[in-house]
């Protein structure tokens, strides 16, 4: 696709440079890595590969191994193959010399000459190690687009909480970053994502942002693409009318831009429209126009064109079935099948079956049309249980609200079409008893789902008050937790004191065997505090591994023997697998003086805290 051919050039440049280089070189690399510079053609693709070749400044390693991975980008756009077989070689290279930033940049170019080739499977695995990799190279740019290929895989899959998850932290970073054409199009990817989970304001509302804030008069292209967005919102809202002109207005577009491919997909969408506004006879014409251009379309871009024949193929049968072709409407139908479980795209296939069961209903294959119905049900359960399973991923990035309104519009559509089928069945008076108990099994899974949602609400209360690794309390928690029991010390007298526990060069740890082993040490360390701790005692995490303990009924010379057996079972934790692992802690005291204020007592804590840091660090100090 187009918009992909542009995201593959805004690619090539993932990482930064400090030498000095040519300035035509310097200029050249700008254009391309800021989104300066468009490509819609193979002949824009070969001509700045050969500028950058001309302004390639001789013995000059660094900026020729940036050419090398623009040229991956660049020259193989029209030979998919061959540049596999180019980032094979440049691929072992890289990693022979460990450069992650290359290896980010061959992995991303490596995903769309797999999917030009229509190879989904192998793009998104190259998509995964790109991700890694740019992660690895801790360049804001790699990484964000990388996140960006994973949230469009994860979006068009269905799995729209991951989606969400990679688009802001990809949108943030862009934002950062300031290249308006990178954030333009995570602005509309965000809204094909929330049309797609049936939030269709959401998605108008992000829409808008994009017209308004990142669209520009001379960017002919990018308008298209907003329009076209646009109208899929409008006709998923049932506003027809709205969608056909914004249809038409882009297909003007990339007619004069000679862009014969989107101009294709384009009436493909066309067809759809015309079907819902029962405008057939228009909707035959343009699918079987479509049908030819698809079938003599030259393109390097396979990517997509498997898709739309399919969705052709399922919009004709829909005409064909509205105007009582059933046999050929069935026959569209089952090519549409073939290229659509290929896809891999959950909504195209149940949008499908829906459409199916009806013609097979109108050819009197009730027992077909109901197996397609209950294999319908099923699909929209799996989707239902994903979306699930994201859910705490949508806490993370606050879209818990949005999500909420995604279930409730799925509720809404599944509802409406039980109703719709259970209208269809009656008109067999073989199936009226089938209807009513596909109705009661509905009723089931709604009672089901809204038993479920309550006890995942008050599972994500549980979460929102604990520390996701540690299992012990979070922030929040301990911190009331602490002024509970200072209340309670002043209501009683009683004595009280806190710890601050602080684990001694825990950077070290992870730069030396890696985050995993430091999260083990978190772990491991939490365990043995929990297990030496009284019952009345509380430890929670307030930091990266700073951990406070409040000790009710114990002064600091009580508090003090506790911090030492602390300390020496903490040092004596042995880590199974990692040779050489061995943790020391530093801890600072203090006893709570009524009345003064919590964070007094914490500070007093905080400076003993430091003076056993400065005093070499795995010792105890009471403040």
């Amino acid at each position: 696709m187009a918009i992909k051919r542009l995201f593959c050039a805004l690619t090539v440049l993932c990482c930064s440079c400090a030498h000095a280089t040519p300035e035509q070189f310097d200029e050249l690399v700008h254009q391309i890595e800021s989104g300066q510079r468009y490509f819609f053609s193979l002949t824009d693709f070969q001509t700045t590969l050969q500028e950058l070749e001309t302004t390639l400044p001789a013995n000059d390693p660094v900026r020729r191994n940036i050419f090398d991975r623009m040229r991956c980008m660049l020259g193989f756009f029209d030979q998919p193959q061959k540049g596999i077989e180019y980032s094979d070689t440049q691929l072992a290279a890289a990693k022979a010399r460990g450069d992650s930033a290359a290896l980010a940049d061959y992995y991303v170019c490596r995903y769309y000459l797999f999917s030009q080739l229509g190879q989904a499977q192998q793009a998104e695995q190259n998509a995964q190690l790109g991700y890694q990799a740019a992660s690895d190279s801790e360049n804001p740019l790699s990484i964000a687009i990388s996140l960006s290929l994973l949230g469009s895989i994860a979006s068009y899959q269905g799995n729209y909480a991951d989606a969400m998850q990679h688009y802001v932290t990809a949108y943030q970073l862009q934002r950062g970053l300031g290249y308006k054409p990178y954030i333009s199009d995570l602005v509309l990817s965000i809204a094909a994502t929330y049309r797609r989970m049936g939030l269709y304001q959401d998605a108008l509302n992000y829409i808008d942002q994009a017209e308004q804030e990142f669209n520009s008069p001379d960017e002919q292209f990018r308008h298209a693409l907003i329009m076209h967005e646009k109208a899929y919102s409008y006709a998923e809202l049932g506003q027809y009318q709205q969608a056909l002109q914004l249809f038409e207005q882009s297909m003007t577009v990339y007619q004069q831009l000679k862009e014969p491919m989107w101009r294709t997909f384009t009436k493909v969408n066309l067809v759809w429209i015309n079907n819902l506004l029962k405008r057939y006879d228009i909707a035959m014409t343009l699918a079987k126009e479509a049908k030819s251009e698809l079938d003599t379309l030259q393109t390097y871009d396979m990517s997509s064109v498997g898709t739309y024949r399919g969705l052709l193929a399922m919009y004709h049968g829909e005409t064909l079935l509205a105007l009582q072709q059933v046999p050929d409407a069935l026959q569209q139908f089952a090519l549409a099948e073939t290229a659509l479980s290929a896809d891999g795209n959950p909504r195209y296939l149940l949008m499908l079956y829906k459409a199916k069961a009806a013609a097979l209903a109108g050819a009197k294959r009730y027992d077909e049309a109901y197996a397609l119905l209950n294999q319908y049900l099923q699909q929209t359960q799996i989707q239902q249980q994903k979306a699930r399973e994201q859910q705490s991923n949508l806490l993370r990035v606050q879209f818990d609200s949005v999500r909420q309104q995604e279930r409730n519009t799925q509720l809404k559509a599944e509802k409406q079409l039980v109703e719709q089928h259970v209208s269809a069945l009656q008109l067999a008076q073989r199936w009226q008893y089938a209807a009513l108990a596909l109705i009661v099994l509905m009723l089931v899974i709604l009672l089901a789902f809204a038993i479920s949602l309550k006890k995942r609400n008050q599972r994500l209360h549980r979460l929102a008050m604990t520390d996701e690794l540690t299992n012990v309390a979070n922030r929040r928690r301990i911190m009331m937790q602490a002024e509970q029991e200072r209340i309670k010390a002043i209501d009683t007298k009683a004595e009280l004191s806190f710890l601050i526990l602080d684990l001694d060069h825990f950077k070290q740890v992870n730069d030396c065997f890696g985050h995993d082993a430091g999260d083990i040490v978190l772990q491991q360390m939490c365990i043995t505090v929990c297990a030496m701790l009284r019952e009345q005692d509380r430890f929670g995490r307030t930091g990266g591994e700073e951990f406070l303990i409040v000790l009710p009924d114990a002064n600091a010379q009580q508090a003090e023997i506790i911090a030492e057996r602390l300390r020496q079972a903490i040092a004596a934790i042995a880590f199974t697998g990692y040779d050489n692992l061995a943790v020391t802690c530093s801890i600072g005291i203090s006893q709570y003086q009524a009345p003064e204020a919590l964070n007094n007592s914490l500070a007093r804590a905080d400076k003993a805290l430091y003076q056993a840091k400065a005093e070499g660090r795995n010792k105890v100090v009471c403040a």
